[in-house]
């Protein structure tokens, strides 16, 4: 793959698990996002919808709770596979149904099949580390047999697990994303550098290297970490930070506004060569419409954009 300058980044969706609980859909624990599935998958396939309807090129499967091992505490370790495909169908439904507002944009839609780490993605030293390959490979095989486009290991807090559960993706022909989550120094949760990454991720079928999940703020040390430690590779770089920030007392969900928001990440896609942008915890559709005002203001940009990412991964039947 030769990556060539595109006329704006893709734009991806942003947050399932909080638009979930602002929606009303239960979100505790064991399950997390994996509730809404059992209990309210039209829920599930109205947020894709939203993110669609709002400008999302990207959207992901709500499959970051249910691997068997994450299921296991709820007693549904069994139904990992069936509730996997069902997210993947919502989203390729909410797809279907978008082509109705406008086919030739839903035809250049693609979906993402979320991996996430096996333990809390923010308590990186549980991680199971290289013992998670045949989990991953597990979800990753489920995930390209119910018709993602893409898979997208994300949220990975060390290099380990996140080099494991890539491993165990790219061995099935589809394009692997990775996303990872950075500290204020730009290194990843556990300590590691970005160029370390890099480096373990040599030989691998990575299509697309992206900072998820982060601190806002962090990204002036994460970005050109992660722009430095790709160097001459041809990987596609994007990233989707969350819209709070850990203050003392406590965490604050939206610590600025969507509009300031995504005219920080517009900024940074600007002046680094981003291809892929996005938000996580805490945004709503409504961020994902103020990051396309702020990304698409060239005639004819979103279309390019479109066209582009359709053009590096194809779409399923």
């Amino acid at each position: 793959m030769s990556v060539r300058p595109w006329p704006a980044p893709a734009l991806l969706d942003g947050a399932m698990g909080t638009e979930l609980e602002r929606r009303g859909a239960r979100m505790d624990a064991p399950l997390w996002s994996a509730h809404a599935l059992v209990e309210a998958p039209e829920v599930v396939r109205a947020i894709h919808l939203d993110y669609l309807r709002a400008g999302a090129q990207v959207i992901t499967t709500n499959t970051f709770r249910t691997h068997a091992r994450n299921l296991a505490a709820g007693g549904r370790a069994h139904e990992a596979a069936a509730l996997t495909e069902l997210a993947v169908r919502l989203a390729r439904e909410a797809r279907d149904q978008f082509a109705a507002d406008d086919a030739a944009a839903a035809a250049e839609v693609r979906i993402a099949g979320s991996i996430s780490p096996l333990e809390d993605c923010f308590r990186p030293q549980d991680s199971p580390g290289v013992q998670s390959g045949p989990e991953h490979r597990a979800m990753a095989e489920t995930l390209a047999a119910a018709g993602c486009d893409l898979l997208l290991v994300e949220t990975m807090g060390r290099v380990d697990e996140a080099v494991t559960a890539v491993s165990a993706a790219a061995r099935l022909g589809l394009p692997v994303w990775l996303a990872v989550v950075c500290r204020g120094d730009g290194r990843m949760l556990a300590g590691e550098s970005l160029a370390e990454l890099v480096a373990a991720l040599r030989g691998l079928a990575v299509q697309a290297l992206l900072v998820n999940c982060t601190d806002l703020a962090y990204l002036a040390a994460a970005i050109p970490a992660l722009a430095g430690a790709a160097g001459q590779t041809d990987m596609l770089l994007g990233t989707y930070p969350h819209t709070g920030r850990a203050e003392a007392g406590g965490f604050v969900t939206h610590a600025v506004t969507a509009e300031v928001f995504a005219a920080e990440v517009a900024r940074l896609a600007r002046t680094t060569r981003l291809q892929l942008v996005g938000s996580c915890c805490g945004s709503t559709p409504a961020w994902t419409a103020a990051l396309a005002e702020a990304l698409y203001r060239e005639k004819g940009s979103c279309a390019g954009a479109r066209a582009a990412l359709a053009s590096l991964v194809p779409r399923r039947a």
